[in-house]
């Protein structure tokens, strides 16, 4: 449905919707200028973050105009998904300004009078900065958090190597110390098995040592002398003693 234009052109915005968009928002509707004073603006129904299910006819029209190419736009800004632009209408010398959020239509007016269209476009670009404030406030709160929880997911990984690598090094201590002590407790055995040789061999050196020395004293003649120790001969023995002699004197001349 194209809107008629007027010689008188005049932006018909509710006083109440004017003080919404001065203060936290805008009311979700369309407004279009009208020859006749009794013309009733199209119904607004508050919307705060999506495009009402049944747009208003001024946005459908302008909507379909911009879908098919009819308009010019003359400005644009953006603040986070929020974006205020001002069009112009080449055949009908028509000014559409527009409050939108992504691809939502939240508020669309339409005038002949290029002034008040950059008052009004003027008035949208400014509370797009506070209607966007939430929106870049969570997208860095979002990123923040993000961050935090990726930190948080490496120093979690991280505790769980360090514990996992102290585990691993306490078996391996604990290992080494049971490995020590068997160690230690044989070089014990083997110290207690050294003093028993080193006993046993300090006895044998004794045991050499008073036999070498009674082998570098000669042999003992003691007992042997007592053996062959010569006898007084007898009274009786003298004869018998001197025949022998005598025998082997004539024996041996």
């Amino acid at each position: 449905m194209r809107m008629r234009t007027t010689k008188q052109p005049v932006i018909r915005i509710l006083s109440m919707s004017m003080v919404m968009l001065a203060a936290v928002g805008l009311n979700t509707g369309a407004y279009a200028d009208t020859a006749s004073s009794g013309a009733k603006s199209v119904p607004s129904t508050a919307l705060p973050s999506s495009a009402p299910a049944q747009a208003p006819a001024l946005t459908e029209h302008v909507l379909h105009l911009i879908k098919t190419h009819q308009l010019v736009e003359l400005r644009t800004i953006y603040n986070g998904p929020f974006a205020a632009a001002m069009f112009f209408n080449p055949q009908t010398l028509n000014y559409s300004v527009i409050l939108l959020k992504h691809h939502d239509f939240w508020w669309v007016g339409e005038t002949a009078d290029g002034h008040k269209a950059e008052e009004l476009y003027t008035k949208l670009a400014t509370q797009t900065i506070r209607l966007a404030a939430p929106d870049l406030a969570k997208i860095q709160l979002d990123a923040r958090i993000a961050v935090a929880k990726r930190s948080l997911e490496a120093q979690q990984k991280r505790e769980k190597e360090l514990a996992q690598q102290i585990s691993a090094q306490q078996k391996i201590v604990q290992a080494g110390t049971a490995a020590q002590s068997q160690l230690l407790q044989e070089a014990e055995a083997l110290d207690a098995q050294r003093k028993s040789l080193e006993e046993q061999l300090a006895a044998t050196n004794k045991a050499v040592a008073d036999l070498q020395s009674k082998a570098q004293a000669g042999p003992s003649m003691e007992t042997f002398n007592n053996r062959i120790a010569p006898q007084q001969p007898t009274s009786e023995s003298k004869p018998h003693l001197k025949s022998r002699i005598q025998i082997r004197a004539t024996a041996h001349p």
